[in-house]
């Protein structure tokens, strides 16, 4: 079963889910708010969030119903984080134009009640596009476009030796990891492709940004200073920050 991506005209954030219409209330239990109870629209106007698998899959059902019940219009939703850079040097960010699964795939397979979904991956090209554009006037740090490889594990299911598990050699997490770098892996992360499947069936415009803690090809664990590393994880809020001043047409004073 394969579903398509929809779109609003109106600019309104979609929900697909015609049940929601019946329900004298929606209360998003965990983010403890509901739509009886609270003004939403007027509490709400622009909300940015991210987090991995489930947690971000929760999180956003009840995010993308908020915005939604808060009449939201032409939303743009960003998911900034850290991952595991695939030949590319430690500090890089990367802009992720699909994010695919452990098979190089672009798709999310989830289950829903016996049936497998598979939903598309991937993200808003030109808003992938605008962001790297943003990031030629921020010279001191790489950015650049690339798949993003989403797993369900951090460590087996990210070729990692050092778990409490291996049941692979090193030569043979090299021989995967270079295939996946083949196929266009820039990063390995935990969140993209349900992000992805959820903000397009929805029609919310999404960008994944992250940046690279680390090569992959070199090594599996992070061996950069605490200093280093919290510079690396300013990144993507720095290219993110001036993409908003672009959009809002604000220009740096700093």
């Amino acid at each position: 079963m394969t579903e398509t991506t929809g779109y609003s005209r109106s600019g309104l954030v979609l929900v697909k889910n015609p049940h929601l219409d019946l329900m004298e209330e929606d209360v998003l239990y965990h983010l403890d708010l509901g739509t009886k109870t609270h003004n939403l629209p007027a509490m709400f106007g622009d909300i940015k969030h991210g987090m991995g698998i489930p947690s971000i899959s929760i999180m956003l059902h009840e995010l993308i119903k908020l915005l939604h019940h808060a009449k939201c219009r032409d939303v743009t939703i960003i998911r900034m984080g850290t991952s595991g850079g695939l030949g590319i040097k430690a500090g890089s960010v990367v802009i992720t134009d699909t994010a695919v699964d452990s098979s190089f795939r672009p798709r999310f397979e989830q289950v829903v009640l016996d049936d497998v979904v598979v939903r598309s991956t991937e993200l808003d090209k030109d808003l992938a596009e605008e962001l790297l554009a943003c990031s030629r006037d921020i010279p001191d740090f790489p950015t650049l476009i690339g798949h993003t490889m989403c797993t369900y594990d951090f460590y087996e299911g990210q070729g990692r030796l050092d778990g409490a598990l291996c049941s692979f050699s090193s030569e043979k997490k090299l021989e995967y990891l270079r295939r996946a770098y083949e196929a266009g892996v820039r990063n390995i992360e935990m969140e993209s492709t349900a992000f992805a499947a959820l903000c397009g069936l929805c029609g919310l415009k999404a960008a994944v940004v992250c940046v690279a803690l680390l090569d992959r090809l070199e090594g599996d664990q992070i061996r950069a200073s605490h200093e280093v590393l919290w510079e690396y994880q300013q990144r993507p809020q720095r290219l993110i920050a001036a993409f908003i001043r672009k959009r809002l047409g604000l220009t740096r004073t700093d």
